[in-house]
């Protein structure tokens, strides 16, 4: 059953063997997306979309986070309450990286041990279209050539308006022919999913049609309430898993993504969002347009941010860990100002087989960051081994490393997720 729900150096590359809300908030319909609106019958009601002005808001300072606070204390207190039944809302948690987080393996395995701990809530939020991308639990396919924007995703330049939704980018296809899928395989969610799907309509020409499994089709459209230009949001729910196919049929309307969880209120458990981007740096979420991400970032209410950056920086030829630090630093006020309750978690690169002297210098400048900001800190690049571990890893039989001496194996990631989960989780009893 489907209903329709009124609410709405340089850059490294994943190898083959790699396995206070902003002045204009979104609609009082969604404002919070713990709860999905009541569902109401697909040919009886119009979606009622949220929407995120196209231009810049202004925005507050950002919140300084008590003095003296235990790390993780905020994160760690709503698993706790997750974890006696006291809780009606999902603990979510926002990865913001490089390729490694694109992959999901290191992200997934840490998904898969708090999950099996606290409750499986979904698998979070998913790219639509985008074929340079992966995610534990999800099918995902595409017909015809779809692009993205910006084509170069992990700029730290300035692209356009910068509104590209929660992931950093924005997808199309084809009029008519492209049709993209998200297929949830994940045996395990058998209760009500929402889909909540994110989609801007640039011109009035954009049309876009959404369904889910064999229910009905859901024509998106412009109208004079609703004009084209922001960023909008519609939502589906599904008794169980299901798959969700989008096609654009006129224009060149474009997705930034869909969210999947189960109802809190049939049972809250994680949900860890993946935003890994190739080659990303520091930089690439500090030219996104503020506001408009910001917005989104204020509709997950992460109760954990975890930075995941550094192998890019470490591949500059000139490192300059004062630059590294004040942009963690920047972008740590960034995200309090749209999510002032969350906590935060810094990671230090992964060791790199060409980048022997400046690793170090890039992790000593995230801790620093870390510090600056009141984030806590994992060092990465110690739990692997330190300097020459990604050799040491990729020799290994079976390997923990690739062959780029860049990126690990599925096998080495998840080690890496099972020890990271283990550290955000110290200090919390059985």
């Amino acid at each position: 059953m489907i209903t329709l729900a009124a609410a709405c150096g340089g850059e490294h590359r994943l190898p083959a063997d790699a396995g206070p809300v902003p002045s204009r908030p979104v609609a009082s319909a969604s404002a919070s997306a713990d709860v999905p609106a009541p569902p109401v019958s697909a040919s009886a009601a119009a979606p009622i979309e949220t929407s995120i002005p196209e231009g810049a808001a202004s925005v507050a300072p950002a919140p300084a986070l008590p003095a003296g606070e235990p790390e993780l204390a905020r994160f760690q207190a709503a698993l706790r309450e997750l974890g006696r039944g006291g809780r009606k809302a999902h603990v979510r948690i926002l990865w913001l990286g490089d390729s490694h987080g694109q992959a999901d393996f290191w992200t997934g395995a840490m998904r898969d041990v708090l999950q099996k701990r606290f409750g499986k809530a979904g698998p979070g939020f998913v790219h639509v279209g985008w074929k340079q991308y992966r995610h534990d639990g999800v099918r995902l396919s595409t017909d015809e050539k779809w692009t993205i924007r910006p084509k170069a995703p992990a700029t730290s330049s300035r692209t356009g308006d910068g509104v590209f939704g929660l992931g950093g980018l924005v997808t199309t296809g084809p009029a008519g022919s492209g049709r993209a899928r998200v297929n949830v395989t994940d045996e395990g969610l058998t209760s009500r999913l929402s889909w909540d799907v994110c989609y801007r309509l640039r011109s009035a020409d954009d049309e876009l049609e959404v369904s889910l499994g064999s229910g009905p089709k859901t024509k998106i459209r412009a109208t004079v309430t609703e004009p084209p230009g922001d960023l909008r949001h519609l939502l589906l729910v599904s008794e169980g898993r299901e798959t969700l196919q989008v096609t654009p049929t006129r224009g060149n309307p474009e997705l930034c993504g869909v969210v999947i969880e189960t109802d809190p209120t049939e049972r809250p458990g994680v949900v860890l969002d993946t935003l890994g981007i190739n080659g990303a740096r520091f930089g690439t979420p500090l030219a996104w347009d503020e506001a408009s991400f910001g917005v989104e970032l204020a509709r997950r209410k992460p109760s954990l941010v975890v930075l995941e950056y550094g192998t890019n920086e470490a591949g500059d030829v000139a490192v300059d860990p004062v630059k590294y630090t004040q942009r963690l630093v920047r972008l740590v006020e960034r995200i309090r100002r749209f999510a002032p309750d969350t906590d935060c978690l810094a990671l230090a690169p992964t060791d790199r087989a060409d980048t022997r002297a400046r690793t170090p210098l890039v992790r000593d400048a995230i801790r620093e960051g870390a510090r600056q900001a009141g984030c806590s800190f994992w060092d990465t690049y110690a739990v692997m081994g330190g300097e020459g571990s990604i050799k040491a890893w990729a020799a290994e039989s079976p390997a923990r490393a690739a062959s780029d001496g860049v990126h690990l194996t599925q096998r080495g990631y998840r080690e890496l997720g099972e020890a990271l989960a283990t550290h955000v989780l110290r200090g919390l009893t059985p």
